[in-house]
């Protein structure tokens, strides 16, 4: 099998975006031993394994490359997608640390969510043994065609990524300390240009849409560690130094 130039920039960046996105996750994580707060290390999990759905198409892409054969798509959809709910079930706990909610409504919402979650993991594992397509099937290369309940459960999980997300936000951007503020800015602009980029890539699949919601979500994960760290280099290009 030979891909063509937009399968291979394709396949390119989505190993940049993963490999940077990765290094921003450990780089978030290694803020918990320095400040002991909990939400780090639960945030830099969470960052890191919100890209397991594109390391099975950089796995594709190196067997093409090497082999030019592709790999199973029950080995792809376990590698994708079997860690995803308890990921987001970890950040949904870093988030509600945060967000200044009373503590029936942070109940009332990690409860629902939760149940959401193991319901499509319960879901997930028994369709793995009884039927793939049930989950998803090879459209092509790079492409999957997802189940109507693996759809529901990916649009519900952004909702609530964007619920708590665009909250989370908002309290930086009311403080009046100018650098909080600015973290709420970049907060607010990745949590956007993360579900942008992620509708893009699973709603829209076209070789050209693929290049674009790479590169969408790749500025996101820029965004959402100069949000939560505001590292120094970041204040010499805002000028906040």
């Amino acid at each position: 099998m030979v891909l063509n130039l937009l399968e291979i920039l394709h396949g390119t960046l989505t190993i940049v975006f993963v490999i940077i996105s990765i290094l921003i996750g450990l780089r978030i994580i290694s803020r918990y031993f320095k400040l002991k707060k909990s939400q780090f290390l639960l945030f830099g999990i969470f960052w890191i394994g919100m890209t397991t759905p594109w390391w099975p198409n950089i796995i594709t892409f190196i067997m093409v490359l090497v082999t030019g054969g592709t790999i199973d798509i029950a080995f792809y959809v376990v590698l994708g997608i079997a860690f995803l709910p308890i990921t987001i079930t970890l950040g949904l706990i870093a988030f509600l640390k945060v967000l200044p909610l009373k503590r029936k409504n942070k109940k009332i919402f990690f409860t629902i969510d939760v149940s959401a979650n193991l319901a499509y993991e319960v879901y997930f594992f028994i369709s793995l043994y009884i039927d793939l397509s049930l989950i998803a099937k090879y459209e092509e290369i790079f492409i999957l065609e997802w189940s109507i309940p693996s759809q529901i459960y990916f649009i519900f999980s952004l909702i609530v990524f964007l619920l708590v997300g665009i909250p989370f936000s908002r309290v930086s951007l009311h403080s009046e300390d100018p650098e909080i503020h600015m973290k709420g800015k970049f907060l607010l602009i990745a949590f956007i240009s993360f579900a942008t980029g992620t509708v893009l890539d699973f709603a829209i699949p076209s070789p050209i849409t693929y290049l674009i919601a790479r590169l969408i979500l790749l500025s996101s994960s820029l965004e959402f560690y100069i949000g939560l760290i505001l590292p120094k280099w970041a204040k010499k290009i805002l000028k906040m130094e």
